[in-house]
């Protein structure tokens, strides 16, 4: 059995696109979805009703389902602040019926192929705890980013391998019982093998928004059990115009409407490095300066936050 596993697709349609085409000349028996489908790209209709169409599947709900949920029957009137406004305009943006199929998933799946357990969550909090997760993330690769002496490439090879020698992390895989756990929500794809437990971690990175650095592609990983058992996990990532889909982004009313938001998410596009950790740093620091303590935070707060951020980080790629 072949399954293709994606992660944090985020309203990229395209993106899912192109790896649902790839997926045609893989083989596979079935797919599994990790989580996070809408918020932050403007198709979240399309990418709901994507999924949904696959036959042979299993589906679980991330995070930023819960954003959505958090909206039902609220008083629209008081959606005025501008931190909020990107899950304001997908939950206007997605259809009932899809905003229904969403919050029906469940938040975790265990299933059985060919002897060997699979674990489903959104992200490895669930199987390794908190330490592996904010240690080893899209943080992290920004951070090394900067210094400029390494390709994207090698700062992941660099992470995985004190990733796999950290004491810490050692201890927690040591806690996992036999079996194939899966999760997303770093955005950063990669995986790991101690065949002789015969346990293994595979994260697919994010199909719509990756954070590793790596530009011009978006990732996704297919992982096969076969007969006796055995786990074959293969790491792929499939060719993107991230220039086109920045292109169409800025014509949608996504980008209008929660203009902030759209215009910080285009900078991870176009870079794959994260963004959005940093300015929502900047804004809690600029809000503290102006004695602001409304939250979320309010329309004007947001947006001059944003343009004093978006000048420094300007001045800073030149």
């Amino acid at each position: 059995m072949k399954y293709a596993i994606i992660s944090d697709i985020h309203g990229n349609y395209p993106a899912l696109q192109a790896v649902m085409e790839d997926m045609k000349e893989q083989c596979i028996s079935g797919c599994i979805f990790v989580g996070d489908y809408c918020i932050s790209g403007p198709w979240p209709d399309k990418c709901i009703d994507a999924i949904r169409a696959v036959p042979e599947k299993y589906v679980i709900r991330g995070n930023e389902e819960k954003y959505l949920e958090n909206l039902i029957d609220k008083d629209q009137s008081h959606w005025t602040d501008g931190q909020m406004q990107v899950s304001y305009w997908c939950y206007k943006n997605v259809s009932r019926n899809n905003l229904d199929y969403l919050l029906d998933l469940p938040h975790r799946v265990d299933f059985e192929c060919n002897g060997m357990k699979i674990h489903i969550a959104h992200s490895s909090v669930d199987f390794l705890g908190t330490y592996p997760f904010y240690t080893w993330n899209s943080v992290t690769v920004a951070n090394r980013s900067r210094q400029g002496n390494r390709t994207p490439e090698q700062i992941l090879s660099d992470m995985i391998d004190e990733r796999d020698k950290d004491p810490s992390f050692q201890e927690a895989v040591a806690k996992l019982e036999r079996g194939v756990y899966i999760f997303g929500h770093s955005h950063i794809q990669c995986s790991y093998a101690d065949k002789n437990r015969d346990v293994y971690l595979i994260n697919p990175g994010s199909c719509g928004l990756p954070l590793d650095g790596i530009q011009d592609s978006v990732p996704y990983t297919l992982m096969e059990i076969t007969d006796a058992g055995d786990v074959i996990i293969e790491e792929k990532r499939i060719p993107f115009d991230k220039d086109k889909y920045i292109r169409d982004v800025m014509q949608t009313t996504q980008y209008s409407e929660a203009n902030v938001w759209s215009r910080v998410i285009l900078k991870e596009q176009a870079t794959a490095l994260e963004h959005m950790y940093f300015f929502l740093k900047f804004v809690e620091q600029f809000a503290k300066e102006l004695g602001d303590e409304r939250r979320p935070y309010a329309l004007d707060t947001w947006e001059n936050a944003f343009r004093i951020w978006d000048r420094k980080i300007e001045a800073t790629e030149k």
